[in-house]
């Protein structure tokens, strides 16, 4: 299928096939990246065009354009953070001439749909262009690598969001039996928007293939497989900013305590443009500082200075692509230690049946660590760290001897159990993580069990509803419990599952689900009395009782159709869901969406998995619902590698 300019000037040509199997998921194959690049842009216009461009305008810093005054503060940030002037002078300068023209190749793809269908897309929008899917990926890193959380730690107001997470576990022939060898692939996201995963599958003839998950957006596969080796991506929390709180001068605003002497920032003026009543357009002119320490926030009288480990880094497109051409667990490791890309923890298997654990992020060699975790009330050069010097002897685990891994956005050295606690060691110039979830210590103690695990074993642990005594929620509940003879009883006639047809669960579990949420803000422990009034309330707009069935309280909605569903917060199974008063429910909004179980045996490779909705976000569609069901009944689809 050859593609050529109508409206938005496309100068190349593309020679791209695509096919879809019986789910609608399409199979995209080309002669060259950049053919299979174009395909991925055609697609991803096709199915979820409105998820595509939702946050285009934050992209290009023009938000407030778009959506009004209320979103202005993310065009600033973009232009403090130079994103686009840095994407011209640093960006195209780090990346490869294969990925440029790639990111490229994929605006000509959603462009060349926007030429064929006018009436399905927002002009105004186009052209896509290469800066904007650059721009883009590296926002969304920003993001996930958690730029929003440590910007809440001098934000005046409260930015409660629903926490998700991720799983994902691998196990060898030492745990599983028949010589075999299981991956599971489980990142929990939204489950529709910008970033709710799309699924789909790549070949190119020059050797780049596979097959997973990617959002709206972007060109590379994140999560998936390729005929030799599979990934899971998890999210972990490395430190990879840090705020520094300037001293400012007295007497000069303008200027900024440093190793004892007054320096000056340096001020830039801009204008960032805005709309009212959704016609009038208007500029602001703003001032934008910058220190030695980074770029500078004024809030309420208070200078904040960012130093982030990717100010000056693109390069997280093209460790994405290096990671989806490994071809074994080594390979893998090789490319990731380059530290391209900037979190995420790594579970990996290969066709070899190799299994492998890596905590990766491209932290900065600090000199106190710990302390950089909070707010640093500093003005010492020494603490402005070398972007250029990062800290490489991580956290990984390859072919352990206990022969299982799991990666549940946990402490490190807590992804096998007792085997990895082992090897915990503490350096000053690297601080990870200390939380455990519910779903590291669950799944800790299901692999810990002497037993040999099969597929099917397999298969139930992912699916896995239950909740842990020694979880930090549980241990919450019942701390509480004594304030409440309801609560206290319900606790006692509960097996800690979440079934559907459990009638004990929903009491407790609304308790834990408000220690969750204030544990993944970094929010004190909620008392009993603030917990009560929240469950209280969600009961009451969802009109239900704390003793109805799990399955009438938890479900999942797609279109005109509600399903009950198993699992719940930080469960194996994660289900978060939202009180919807339409179907009387908490309604599902994120958690375990798209997943693959990968088999490997002497027989050779079985693929399985589902996506949480379907392959297209058109309401039109047969593929906008057809899997939804089957994904409230923990079933499986074949996936084929190639069609």
């Amino acid at each position: 299928m050859l593609e050529k300019n109508a409206t938005f000037e496309i100068i190349n040509q593309y020679d791209v096939y695509i096919n879809r199997d019986f789910w609608g998921v399409p199979y995209i194959k080309g002669q060259t990246d950049q053919d299979v690049a174009y395909g991925i842009g055609l697609v991803h216009a096709e199915d979820a065009y409105d998820d595509l461009v939702e946050l285009m305008p934050l992209y290009r810093g023009q938000n407030a354009i778009y959506n009004g005054l209320d979103s202005i503060d993310t065009d600033y940030l973009v232009r403090l953070l130079k994103v686009h002037s840095k994407v011209r002078s640093i960006g195209k300068k780090q990346l490869s001439q294969n990925i440029l023209s790639m990111a490229q190749a994929y605006a000509d793809g959603v462009n060349a749909y926007a030429n064929k269908h006018p009436d399905k897309v927002n002009p105004s929008l186009h052209p896509i262009t290469q800066e904007d899917v650059l721009a883009g990926s590296y926002i969304q890193h920003l993001f996930f690598a958690g730029l929003d959380r440590d910007l809440a730690q001098i934000a005046a107001e409260d930015n409660t969001s629903i926490p998700t997470g991720s799983n994902a576990i691998a196990i060898n022939s030492i745990k599983a039996d028949s010589n075999a060898a299981y991956l599971l692939i489980n990142s929990h996201q939204p489950l529709s928007g910008p970033v709710g995963w799309y699924e789909l599958n790549i070949e190119s003839k020059s050797g780049w293939h596979g097959h997973g998950g990617n959002f709206p957006g972007s060109f590379l596969i994140n999560v998936g497989f390729n005929k030799d080796i599979g990934w899971g991506a998890t999210v972990n929390r490395p430190d990879v900013m840090d705020i520094f709180e300037l001293t400012i001068n007295p007497e000069n605003s303008n200027q900024y305590l440093l190793d004892e002497k007054w320096e000056s920032f340096e001020v830039e003026e801009d204008y960032l443009a805005f709309k009212l009543f959704g016609f009038l357009k208007l500029r602001t002119k703003q001032k934008f500082r910058y220190s030695k320490f980074g770029p500078v926030l004024e809030m309420n009288e208070r200078y904040f200075a960012l130093r982030h480990i990717n100010q000056n880094s693109f390069n997280e497109i093209e460790g994405w692509y290096e990671i989806g051409n490994s071809t074994d667990v080594y390979e893998f490791e090789k490319q990731l230690a380059k530290r391209k890309i900037p979190s995420f923890n790594f579970v990996t298997m290969d066709s070899n049946r190799n299994i492998g654990y890596f905590y990766n992020g491209r932290i900065p060699v600090r000199g106190d660590a710990p302390k950089a975790r909070q707010i640093l009330r500093s003005s010492s050069s020494n603490d402005i760290w070398d972007d250029n010097k990062l800290v490489h002897d991580l956290p990984k685990f390859i072919n352990p001897s206990n022969g299982w891994i799991q990666s549940t956005n946990q402490n490190p050295f807590s992804v096998m159990g007792n085997y990895s606690l082992r090897m915990k060691s503490m350096k000053k110039n690297v601080h990870f993580e200390q939380r455990l979830t519910n779903r590291s210590f669950v799944a800790n103690e299901l692999l810990s069990l002497n037993e040999s695990i099969d597929l099917d074993r397999f298969i139930e642990i992912k699916f896995d509803n239950s909740y842990s005594k020694n979880s930090r929620q549980y241990k919450y509940l019942k701390s509480i419990a004594q304030y409440d003879g309801r609560l206290e009883l319900a606790l006692q006639n509960w097996n800690r599952k979440t079934d559907i047809n459990n009638t004990n669960a929903a009491l407790g579990m609304c308790f834990m689900a408000q220690e969750w949420i204030s544990e993944m803000n970094s929010k004190p422990t909620p008392s009993f009395k603030s917990a009560k009034q929240e469950c209280d309330s969600l009961f009451q707009k969802i009109q239900r009782s704390y003793s109805d069935q799990w399955g009438l309280i938890n479900t999942i909605s797609r279109g005109s159709r509600t399903y009950p569903i198993q699992g719940s917060v930080d469960t194996l199974r994660a289900v978060y869901g939202s009180p919807d008063s339409k179907t009387k429910s908490l309604n599902m909004s994120g958690g375990d969406g798209l997943f693959f179980i990968i088999a490997e045996d002497d027989n050779g490779k079985t693929i399985y998995g589902m996506h949480n909705y379907g392959s297209s976000r058109n309401e039109s569609s047969v593929h906008y619902s057809d899997q939804t069901f089957l994904f409230s009944q923990e079933a499986l689809r074949f996936i084929p590698v190639n069609l």
